[in-house]
């Protein structure tokens, strides 16, 4: 006759405890603590007498209960399905696809344009690609052109600040006379 002396939720409370208490017991004999009389040997005797306590109770509780799945699929002993050949599975999630694509309105004309779309990106991107080159020397030749004015304009100021100060002192002798 089965009894089961504690109740799963206690044997649960009953192995935890007793893990931890060996835990701790492993813990305080590595590190050599102890904490008055609680020394590493005996935390981890009382754990280690805890688990076996515990296991010894475990012996008597009854096993779980096995499902019957021949029920549910009765293929497991032999047995026929009882759904049709159309109602498989894959002949169920078919069905249910085909009727979502006729939902969203996707046909074989809406799958043809989008292909159509994609290989006309795709070779847009790729003469994209070729034309990038061009831009890129483009782009070079521009940043030459700049690095160049900026040079200029130096130059520029720098011969402005000359032509000040000959124009300064042209100024300034004029004015003693």
């Amino acid at each position: 006759m089965a009894f089961r002396l504690l109740n799963k939720t206690q044997m649960n409370f009953a192995y935890g405890m007793g893990a931890s208490i060996v835990i701790i017991g492993a813990l305080m004999k590595i590190t050599h603590f102890q904490a008055g009389f609680l020394t590493g040997n005996l935390m981890l005797t009382i754990g280690l007498v805890t688990e076996a306590i515990i296991f010894a109770l475990s012996a008597f509780d009854p096993p779980d209960e096995e499902y019957n799945w021949s029920l549910v699929y009765p293929e497991l002993h032999g047995g026929t399905s009882s759904r049709k050949k159309d109602e498989s599975p894959q002949g169920m999630l078919t069905k249910k696809l085909d009727a979502m694509l006729k939902e969203a309105k996707v046909d074989q004309q809406l799958i043809s344009s989008l292909t159509s779309s994609i290989k006309d990106f795709e070779a847009s991107a790729k003469s994209g690609a070729e034309s990038a080159d061009s831009l890129a020397k483009i782009n070079q030749e521009f940043a030459n052109n700049a690095n160049q004015l900026q040079k200029s304009m130096e130059s520029l100021a720098n011969n402005l600040e000359s032509l000040n100060d000959v124009y300064g002192g042209v100024l300034s002798a004029m004015n003693k006379k």
